[in-house]
């Protein structure tokens, strides 16, 4: 099983409230991120993708932020290289990137996501996905 792990608000404990505006430059918001260190610690034995709608420009800075802050990293990351809504976007890192590369069944994976068009998107491909809250999972679904 590959996980699809989501940035904001999932793999983010603190993401600015929907609707606010984000901290500018938007770096220092970067640098201000908590992850929720629970979910990695379930999700550290497992092979996870990150998978996230924020621009690729912010990659090496966010990878490095969550390697610092978690002493974890994922097996790969993609990030934003069209700028689309967030489901569009992952849709896209889907068909180009990740099916090419581990395979395009989709009952090989499951996502941890927050969005609801996303979990909608993964659904038409056979991928189970859920939400991820501060209610803390003590197990990870498969």
């Amino acid at each position: 099983m590959i996980y699809l792990l989501d940035l904001n608000y999932t793999l983010v404990a603190n993401s600015p409230q929907r609707g606010t505006p984000p901290t500018r430059p938007f770096i220092r918001q970067i640098e201000q991120e908590e992850y929720r260190q629970w979910l990695v610690d379930l999700l550290r034995p497992h092979q996870v993708i990150l998978i996230t709608a924020r621009p690729n420009r912010y990659r090496e800075v966010t990878l490095a932020r969550i390697k610092e802050k978690c002493g974890w990293e994922p097996m790969d990351a993609y990030f934003a290289e069209i700028s689309a809504y967030p489901n569009l976007i992952k849709e896209h890192l889907l068909k180009t990137h990740i099916f090419p590369q581990y395979g395009a069944e989709g009952s090989g994976y499951f996502g941890l996501e927050s969005n609801p068009r996303t979990r909608a998107m993964y659904a038409r491909y056979g991928i189970r996905a859920i939400r991820v809250t501060d209610a803390e999972l003590t197990e990870i679904p498969v």
